[in-house]
């Protein structure tokens, strides 16, 4: 499969043959005038196309008139099959956010224009303070709660989070027992996280031992990405394939959106 074929989106030439399909099945007695006029391209432009399309099985002529082969007829709903993911895919990706909820930095009155800013994760709605993103409070809220935000214009500025990888021993190499604890409690206090995340059961006794902090057990790859998303610097620590799996997951954010979360690891 080509890289053509994959993004229909792109492929100019292939989606023209596409519409010529789709005209000919409205219209079957339609001439190359006429299809050429719906689509606002040239007779001549028309014929170089159905030419290609007939050499390449998707089209074939019967009394005069050209007809879609079952061939085409295939790749025609493969085709736009295919163009609809691409489309759905984008639009999820450009949905138009018009109100949030965020937390009230000062008291805030209903219709106020509000700064919105990220704390520790947090989206934060201040009154007379500036911001690369902007609304007005739906409602009254005193510091402190949570408040519905409208009318947001601008969007937020956000550095994401750092993060850093602590790779433990397997537990058949003695797990945290085998492990360093000094040197992991001076990793930790040195990059002073926003939050622990154990990738496994390893990975957790051994960030208990060194912090004895709170920490993220359940769905911590996710939870760590969500965090970093939002600014949070994470310590995520396991053995050797927890450690890859959100190495990995770092590495398919930057693949799929261009997003780079800085990151290091270091084995204990």
């Amino acid at each position: 499969m080509t890289e053509m074929d994959e993004t229909p989106l792109r492929d100019l030439r292939r989606n023209t043959e596409m519409l010529i399909l789709v005209e000919l099945i409205r219209s079957p007695s339609a001439r190359l005038k006429d299809v050429g006029a719906r689509l606002g391209v040239t007779v001549q432009a028309v014929s170089q196309y159905t030419g290609s399309m007939r050499k390449e099985g998707l089209l074939r002529e019967q009394k005069g008139l050209l007809r879609p082969t079952r061939k085409g007829m295939q790749m025609l709903q493969e085709h736009f099959t295919r163009l609809k993911q691409d489309v759905d895919d984008i639009l999820r990706s450009i949905s138009v956010v018009d109100r949030c909820v965020a937390v009230a930095g000062n008291r805030l009155g209903k219709g106020s224009a509000v700064g919105l800013v990220m704390e520790d994760g947090m989206m934060m709605a201040f009154d007379g303070v500036k911001s690369s993103s902007t609304g007005v409070a739906l409602e009254d809220a005193e510091e402190g709660d949570d408040v519905l935000v409208g009318h947001l214009e601008g969007i937020l500025d956000m550095d994401l989070g750092k993060l850093l990888v602590l790779e433990a021993p397997s537990e058949f190499d003695g797990g945290s027992k085998a492990a360093n604890i000094e040197q992991a409690r001076q990793k930790v206090e040195d990059f002073s996280p926003g939050m622990l995340a154990a990738g496994d059961t390893v990975g957790a006794a051994l960030l208990m031992k060194a912090s004895g902090e709170m920490l993220t057990l359940h769905a911590p790859v996710e939870s760590s990405m969500s965090a970093l998303s939002k600014g949070v610097d994470v310590v995520y620590c396991g053995t050797r394939e927890s450690c890859e799996a959100m190495v990995e997951a770092v590495a398919k954010l930057k693949a799929e959106t261009g997003y780079e979360i800085k990151w290091r690891t270091f084995r204990l």
